[in-house]
């Protein structure tokens, strides 16, 4: 039986890290630094941000590039007892200005391009922007009571004043990471300490990890999968390679950092292993040091699985792990290969220690035979905290008992839970969660655009997103490189749809609604046709 996870933080752990392995590499590559170094680095800042009055439990909110130095931020924030609040640094402004809007944040660390594309609404709340390429040249302009200044990235000298480091207990929120909204305002999960816990100690456990890992980050800050790379590293001393945005569908550049810095541990989505797998790229040189291949944000395609499999060391192990941002991983499955010979998708397992997994009809009643299909109900230490100043009317009761309606609909076989797919509108592109209402959302505010649709459709390749739009009476029909400009401007690369299809009216059902029924009809029709399944170049994700 494994052990329950130690009582302590993820800010802990990089503090004994750099006790401990203080001359081992906390990050290799152009962002290499060892851990004291690095910690000394995450004392400075967090010295600024206590300078600048930021209180135990208020936010730093962080828009940047992948760097080390969005990692120092994350830690110096967590060094001054705050919740850090990560943005997508490739997301459009304007739903940038949304997130930083909600999180209310005290602090915002960015560039200046950024600063100036958020000064005009900046929240009340904010006092200080710290500015990470602002050392010289002209400084944007700050509306009154916001002070400016630029990051200092070296460590302070040895005598320099630092405040005690901040203690924070297992229910204060460590993060809020904001998910695609069914209105198009974008959900802000608030993620605990306790959460974090459970999940960083479980996974150190049942990976066998140690400070001789590397773990690759791929997945952006913004996104939950980071939380492992970040602080399953530091919890034992290993090392990160932070893989860069324009770096991160490089299969070249991939291969090339796998062979470079002795990875043993990638953890990604099914469709970056997807393509990683089919380029031949992937050759046993490359990937003679990875030991754990981890794999999590949508269902792996069984075929590519396989050929992934064959390429890799017969010793590593592949994991499915499962599980929403509310949840971050709450099942997990450690792939056989006997799951390799089936023709479905292998399974999402089984909870993790101390986790309980329900599956219930629609009525609510708990689902026990094999092969029924309920939605899976997630309960325990992994469940966050709900959102940050939102009620979700779906599942304000559950989160207050401390359950999550996942909205996912499962199955199970064997004691195992097998996914088989969404409940409400939401889905996975990419490992990226999408609610296809703010796709909707952002379409309708084309000046042209009468009503618009979103829908999903599941190919060989993955999720494939399609849009359908009419057109206002006597306005021009928007061209399709049209309406690919005006999703820029409002959605992040992965919510841009694949197709996009004028209608002269949307199909409606008996009850007066958009018939998405019949408009999948459309889309696949469209996909399977001549031609027809590719979309024109601007329209390419």
């Amino acid at each position: 039986m494994k052990s329950e996870p130690k009582p302590t933080t993820v800010i802990d752990s990089l503090r004994a890290s750099a006790l401990v392995h203080g001359d081992r590499a906390a990050f290799v590559g152009r962002d290499a630094i060892a851990y004291g170094a690095f910690y000394r680095r995450v004392r400075h800042w967090a010295q600024r941000f206590v300078r600048a009055g930021l209180a135990r439990g208020e936010r730093v909110a962080i828009w940047a590039p992948k760097s080390d130095l969005f990692v120092t931020a994350i830690y110096a924030t967590m060094e001054a007892g705050a919740a850090y609040v990560p943005l997508d640094g490739a997301q459009p402004a304007e739903r940038a200005r949304k997130i930083v809007a909600s999180a209310e944040p005290a602090i915002l660390v960015t560039d200046r391009e950024r600063f100036s594309a958020l000064a005009d609404e900046l929240p009340a709340s904010l006092r200080l922007a710290l500015l990470l390429d602002g050392e010289d040249g002209a400084w944007p302009l700050a509306p009154a009571g916001v002070e400016t200044d630029a990051i200092v990235t070296e460590a302070p000298d040895a005598g320099a004043d630092l405040p005690e480091p901040a203690m924070v207990g297992p229910d204060d929120i460590a993060a809020i990471l904001f998910t695609s909204g069914s209105t198009g305002m974008p959900k802000g999960v608030q993620i605990s300490y306790k959460n974090l816990n459970r999940f960083i100690g479980w996974a150190v456990e049942e990976f066998e990890l140690t400070a001789n890992d590397v773990l690759t980050n791929h997945a952006g800050f913004h996104f939950d999968l980071s939380t492992f790379d970040l602080f399953a590293a530091a919890t034992v001393g290993a090392a990160v390679w932070i893989v860069r945005e324009n770096e991160q569908r490089d299969i070249c550049t991939l291969a090339d950092g796998l062979s470079q810095h002795g990875v043993t541990t990638l953890y990604c989505v099914p469709s970056l292993l997807t393509m990683l797998a089919g380029s031949g790229a992937l050759t046993p040189e490359v990937s003679a040091s990875l030991k754990r291949v981890l794999f999590a944000g949508e269902a792996f395609p069984i075929k590519h699985l396989r050929t992934l499999a064959k390429q890799l060391p017969p010793k590593c192990a592949l994991y499915n792990l499962y599980g929403p941002t509310e949840t971050n991983v709450c099942t997990f499955h450690k792939v056989r290969p006997g799951d390799l010979e089936q023709e479905r998708p292998v399974p999402i397992g089984m909870p993790l220690p101390e986790q309980i997994a329900m599956v219930i009809d629609g009525e609510g009643r708990p689902v026990e035979t094999d092969g029924e299909i309920g939605e899976l109900i997630v309960a325990g230490d992994c469940v966050t905290a709900g959102y940050f100043n939102r009620i979700d009317p779906s599942n304000h009761d559950n989160h207050r008992t401390g359950r999550h309606a996942t909205g996912d609909l499962v199955t199970r076989k064997d004691g195992l839970l097998y996914y088989c797919g969404r409940k409400d509108r939401m889905l996975k592109v990419n490992g990226n969660r999408v609610e296809l209402g703010e796709i909707e959302a952002a379409l309708s505010r084309h000046p042209a655009i009468l009503e618009a649709a979103a829908i999903g459709i599941v190919t060989e390749t993955g999720q494939t997103l399609a849009a359908f739009y009419s057109v206002r009476p006597g306005d021009a029909q928007p061209g399709a490189i049209e309406i690919k400009r005006h999703c820029c401007a409002w959605l992040p690369r992965y919510m841009i749809p694949h197709l996009a299809r004028p209608l002269d009216a949307l199909p409606k059902n008996a009850n007066g609604k958009i018939d998405y029924f019949a408009l999948r009809r459309v889309a696949e029709h469209a996909i399977a046709g001549p031609g027809l399944h590719r979309p024109a170049p601007a329209m390419v994700n």
